[in-house]
């Protein structure tokens, strides 16, 4: 089986001749990567690597993102949120927001001019996309996906602060219904012309937004319906009337309580099937939602690819392969970004376990 034949196979719960491989990592594990197998770009580490999926997307050519003299910056479109890096108690680095573009809002009304994810359309070039689609394509039928969906808890949180989103959710309807409305502006106009732009040569949509934390979610199933599961549906609705795409959706966590409910929207393919959470246990979720559902991720990276050994990933790898990926149904990847304190020898053998080979110095 060629990519797409594989992750195909997988989403219609057919058995593929493997299991369909994804992968995420941060920039510091990529780097790693790169220099370990003396190649030059993610591209080419994809390959290697023998990853089924891939991605591709507009360009953002609105205003040039701000880069401030404390060292701060902007990272997604002008005027959104403002990160800085954070150097972690391991020393390694990381980023965090420290500025919150909605911080100052307390009324409805003045959210009036205010942009949220996207900004605004015409900030994006979605002619670049067929070329993005052309180049993959040269070197095989790859499964392709693109980012789109609606704006939901993290998105908003990410722009008013967490905190102080969850107080608006709790105790101001009309302005967290006004801050989700806002945010939403030209998010379903832009996944239709990404979709648009792949002319039937797109087949996924993916988004979601975290709503679990290690133990439990972080609202209640009845604000989730209250505030967010009917803008899913009318969402993916518009979506699927005009293309035929799986829904991806991504939430972190014990999600457990709300997978009847991400089914109910449409989600087809769920990540990242966070093993260590509470709830998230691989053979009930299986036997539970596989009929309905593509699992993709499950091999957890807060435990296992960091501190077990290289037989220990290996038998890993085999069991979850054997549950999630039983007649299909399951995209084996990690469950998060690999982090810097992933050795490279696990992440060699959650690849090679699954792919039924042998990955070396001289892949390339």
């Amino acid at each position: 089986m060629n990519s797409y034949e594989r992750v195909r196979a997988a989403v219609n719960h057919q058995p593929p001749d493997r299991v369909p491989c994804d992968f995420a990592a941060e920039k510091l594990v990529l780097q790693r990567l790169l220099e370990y197998f003396d190649i030059q770009t993610k591209e080419e580490l994809l390959d290697v690597l023998d990853i089924d999926r891939r991605t591709v997307g507009p360009s953002y050519v609105g205003p040039p993102l701000q880069r401030f003299a404390d060292g701060s910056y902007e990272r997604i479109v002008s005027g959104g949120p403002v990160y800085s890096g954070v150097t972690m108690p391991n020393g390694e680095q990381a980023e965090a927001i420290v500025k919150f573009p909605w911080a100052d809002v307390t009324r409805p009304q003045e959210l009036a001019g205010r942009y949220g994810w996207d900004g605004h359309i015409d900030w994006w070039d979605f002619s670049t996309i067929p070329a993005q689609i052309d180049a993959l394509q040269e070197k095989g039928p790859y499964w392709i996906a693109a980012h789109g969906d609606p704006s939901g808890l993290q998105h908003v949180c990410m722009w008013a602060g967490d905190e102080k989103f969850m107080l608006i959710l709790a105790m101001d309807e009309d302005l967290a219904v006004a801050m989700i409305e806002q945010h939403n502006m030209y998010r379903l106009e832009h996944a239709l012309k990404t979709l648009e732009a792949g002319a039937g040569r797109i087949h996924e949509l993916h988004g979601g937004g975290d709503y679990g934390g290690q133990k439990h979610l972080l609202i209640s199933k009845k604000m989730f319906r209250t505030y967010f599961k009917e803008l899913y549906v009318k969402f993916y609705a518009e979506i699927k009337k005009h293309f035929d795409v799986e829904i991806f959706f991504h939430t972190d966590g014990a999600i457990y309580d709300l997978i009847s409910d991400l089914i109910d929207v449409g989600v087809t393919v769920l990540n990242p099937i966070q093993v260590s959470a509470q709830g998230m246990d691989i053979v009930k979720l299986k036997s539970e939602f596989g009929d309905r559902l593509t699992f993709h991720g499950a091999i957890d990276v807060q435990q296992l690819l960091p501190t077990a050994t290289v037989a220990e990933v290996r038998e890993e790898v085999r069991r979850t392969i054997s549950v999630l990926g039983n007649k299909g149904g399951y995209i084996l990847a990690p469950t998060h970004n690999l982090q810097p304190d992933t050795p490279i020898e696990n992440i060699l053998a959650m690849y090679e376990q699954a792919q039924g080979r042998t990955l070396s110095r001289s892949a390339t």
